[in-house]
């Protein structure tokens, strides 16, 4: 009878500690997923039904350029061309989730790419900038929540499609930061770009770890900003750094251990991920645990993409 209350507590005992670990699991998937997962409600458009390896497809785009033709104010007619790379991108997004067919997903982020081409050509056309005109103000303001978004959704699709497709979603994600960068110095006086980019950078939503998330999207924009605005991205970059080092200071060993889990499974630009860990380990000096934790995070992050070197063969 002993042995008996003795195995049914230690079955009791096993089943905590077991639903405890899968809840902390379930925690970091739901914090990742937070920075992650982007939906078309987030973009401010419903989810599309109708998509682009469809034979009927051609009758959305021709209703797209109709309604374009038929806007002649230029703010509204750049705002209705971030809207369609909204839809564009989510049609992309559906499509990876659909097939694998890598000339299917080429076809889809060559269409999105197309889009974000046309909304600079519209700006190109808008007279005043975002201190003259509140209407540009407006746009510069979902322009900025909007190309955050966009970032995370590339970066996550380039983990998810077929070897042959990647190049061209990079491709879509450098050109993309590239029309960031060109249509902010068009439509903003350089002084006001670092307050833009701050505002709007806490408005989109996240996870409480969103502010590493962001310095990796600050650092990969700073490289396609012209140069007048590098140096207001770089204080942007400084302030947000600051914020994540204040966070990460006060935490827990277990929301630090949470952190750890988070840094090695978030998707995107593994290399400088790693820029933002060296920054943040110098600011936390004083703080020589947490150091030693984020430094094992980036020796597991690096052993995971350094290339596989052939032995030598000895002659």
């Amino acid at each position: 009878m002993k042995i008996l209350k003795v195995c049914l507590l230690s079955f009791a005992l096993l089943s905590v500690f077991g639903l405890v670990g899968a809840e902390e699991t379930v925690d970091v998937a739901e914090t990742i997923a937070l920075d992650e997962n982007v939906t078309a409600e987030s973009l401010g458009i419903t989810e599309p039904s109708l998509l682009p390896d469809s034979p009927f497809y051609f009758f959305k785009t021709w209703g797209r350029e109709i309604q374009s033709a038929l806007t002649f104010n230029p703010v509204k007619k750049a705002e209705l061309r971030e809207k369609f790379a909204n839809e564009k991108l989510i049609e992309l997004k559906k499509i990876v989730e659909k097939t694998q067919n890598s000339q299917t997903i080429v076809k889809a982020t060559e269409n999105y790419q197309k889009e974000v081409k046309k909304i600079k050509e519209a700006t190109e056309r808008i007279k005043e900038t975002a201190k003259e005109n509140v209407q540009v103000d407006q746009f510069l303001d979902k322009f900025v929540q909007h190309r955050i978004l966009h970032e995370r959704i590339l970066e996550k699709l380039e983990t998810q499609v077929p070897e042959e497709a990647f190049a061209k979603i990079q491709e879509a994600r450098e050109q993309h930061l590239e029309k960031f960068g060109e249509v902010m110095t068009r439509l903003e006086n350089k002084e006001k770009i670092q307050e833009r980019l701050e505002t709007n950078l806490e408005k989109v939503k996240g996870s409480e770890f969103k502010d590493f998330k962001n310095l990796e999207i600050l650092k990969k924009l700073e490289e396609k900003m012209p140069e007048a605005a590098k140096e207001a991205i770089k204080q942007v970059q400084t302030n947000t750094l600051m914020r994540l080092k204040e966070k990460v200071g006060e935490m827990t060993a277990e929301k630090t251990e949470q952190f750890q889990d988070y840094l090695e499974r978030i998707a995107g630009e593994k290399e400088k991920q790693m820029e933002v860990l060296d920054n943040l380990k110098e600011e936390l000096e004083a703080k020589p645990i947490i150091q030693e934790k984020l430094m094992e995070s980036r020796e597991r992050i690096l052993q995971r993409i350094a290339p596989k070197v052939a032995p030598q063969v000895t002659p």
